[in-house]
């Protein structure tokens, strides 16, 4: 490994173990680490910036009242991290600024934790990334745009992806929802492509997992190289296969589709050949819109794309599991919806169409939800609330939903009801939550006990860094059933210091924490 991914990778965990933790709260949405934005609360702050320089990289605080001491700690994500189409850059010691970022109460009693959204007004990362979705430049959308609402559209312009072999080292920026995983191929410790794996619930069947910082990559995929940075949409990653790349175009590219067509055309989701819209022949009719009245164009560029359900507007209280926004555009690339920008509204065709939408048992399980009563709903935005579609069909073998209809919605969710939580006195101690602990005790010399809880038998490994975030020791790495388990980790070969311990479920990263040998 080298020097410069070194000092990355230990600056970063440093700047990790700041913020809270805990599978409630921190650390449990689709099985990464990182905040939930369930968790956090969107709030905006004025104050004087203060800046530790004393750590391996500088931390950043804000003292709102103005009494010489932090109120918040703030995140801005990796040093490395720049938004591509913003002013906005990181303050220096002293600056008077304005933050609005997403809010979450410090574990440790210290300052609450205040993720950065935006800087004195200008545009700094966005809340909910559903990064698998861009394809027109890593984070060239505005603030509070995502998925097509950003204009993340792909296909209308790029007829092809050019396929190329990197190698490189991962640099992943995990301050938020989920992974974002880059590659440095030139060694300075900064990236220079942005590495599209699909949505986190997605996983390929040739055992190819997604990498972790600082692991040595070998990357086929496809080039997108007139983006802001460069995205590499991946194919293959060490020699194993991750998607199938004669299926990139007819995910990414969506479909054209004529008012004169003869045959049905289909549209597929980005990464997942089951997620899918058919329209069908005579779906302008006579050429009226039937939802405004407006003409009907003679073709329409359409698109469907799966998103976090926390960007569709309007889902509280629905236990939304599964999210996707409906597109169909001019080839002047406005909407083509009744709301007019593509986003929200909702139109309807002279012939039905077909839709399937696919789920996994980790979307359900993530959202602690159960299969049973599934629906799909679509917003109505004329009447302002979600409309159950009755026709949908539920295959919980293939774990599919059918539709059928001429009411298409540029909103659709799927619901689910929750899991109940109660466990009876004969029931084993299995936790609700994927969790890690602090250990116990801490300081420790030489001994210290790390205690986890998983929900259903997994795979779990404990892996032990010190502060160049070296690996010193993995005291568990094995399949283990559900319950609350108790590792005892000897370092009575170690030397005094900080170290950090992070747990891995089924090869997703859901903690890590800071403990201190003090011999």
């Amino acid at each position: 490994m080298r020097i410069k991914t070194i000092i990355w990778s230990a600056a970063f965990i440093l700047l990790v173990s700041q913020i809270p933790i805990n599978a409630q709260n921190m650390g449990h949405h689709n099985g990464e680490w990182g905040a939930d934005p369930d968790s956090l609360v969107t709030t905006t702050f004025s104050g004087i910036v203060t800046i530790d320089s004393s750590q391996m990289m500088p931390l950043y605080f804000l003292d709102t009242n103005h009494d010489g001491n932090p109120d918040y700690f703030l995140i801005f994500g990796p040093l490395w991290y720049q938004p591509a189409n913003s002013a906005a850059t990181r303050p220096a010691d002293g600056d008077s600024i304005t933050i609005t970022g997403g809010e979450h109460e410090s574990m440790t009693g210290q300052w609450p934790v205040v993720i950065v959204y935006s800087i004195d007004g200008q545009f700094w990362r966005e809340p909910y990334e559903p990064t698998w979705n861009h394809m027109q430049g890593e984070n060239d959308h505005e603030m509070g745009g995502e998925g097509m609402c950003g204009n993340h559209i792909f296909g209308m312009d790029h007829d092809s992806l050019q396929t190329v072999s990197l190698n490189g080292t991962a640099l992943i920026d995990s301050t938020f929802m989920h992974e974002q995983v880059y590659l440095d191929t030139n060694g300075d410790g900064t990236p220079d492509y942005f590495l599209n794996f699909g949505p986190p619930w997605y996983t390929p069947s040739s055992g190819a997992t997604r990498p972790a910082s600082g692991d040595s990559l070998s990357i086929v995929g496809g080039l997108l190289s007139d983006s802001t940075m460069s995205i590499l949409v991946v194919y293959e990653i060490n020699g194993l296969a991750w998607r199938d790349s004669s299926q990139a175009m007819s995910h990414f590219g969506g479909r054209w589709i004529s008012r004169t067509m003869n045959h049905s055309q289909r549209v597929y989701a980005p990464f997942d050949t089951a997620s899918w819209m058919q329209i069908n022949p005579g779906w302008g009719g006579s050429g009226q819109w039937h939802h405004g009245g407006m003409m009907m164009p003679d073709s329409m560029y359409a698109q469907m794309m799966e998103v976090y359900p926390q960007n569709i507007p309007n889902t509280d209280g629905q236990n939304a599991f599964a999210a996707y926004e409906i597109a169909f555009r001019t080839s002047g690339g406005s909407g083509n919806m009744w709301q007019g920008n593509g986003c929200g509204g909702h139109m309807t065709f002279a012939s039905n169409f077909q839709m399937q939408l696919h789920y996994t048992d980790q979307q359900l399980q993530n959202n602690h939800l159960s299969e049973t009563n599934i629906q799909a709903r679509y917003w109505d935005d004329d009447q302002n609330h979600w409309v159950t579609l009755h026709s949908a069909v539920v295959d919980s073998q293939t774990n599919t939903v059918s539709i059928a209809g001429q009411e298409i919605g540029g909103f659709v969710i799927l619901t689910a009801e929750s899991v109940p939580t109660g466990v009876s006195e004969n029931d084993p101690a299995i936790a609700a939550e994927f969790a890690l602990q602090q250990n116990y005790p801490n300081p420790f010399n030489p001994e210290t006990t790390i205690e986890f809880s998983t929900p259903k038998r997994a795979d779990v490994k404990l892996t032990i860094y010190n502060m160049l975030g070296k690996v010193v020791a993995t005291p568990f790495n094995r399949v283990t059933d559900a319950g609350v388990h108790r590792v005892q980790f000897q370092a009575a070969s170690l030397p005094s210091g900080i170290y950090f311990y992070e747990i891995r479920i089924n090869n997703r990263i859901v903690g890590i924490r800071k403990m201190t040998l003090a011999k």
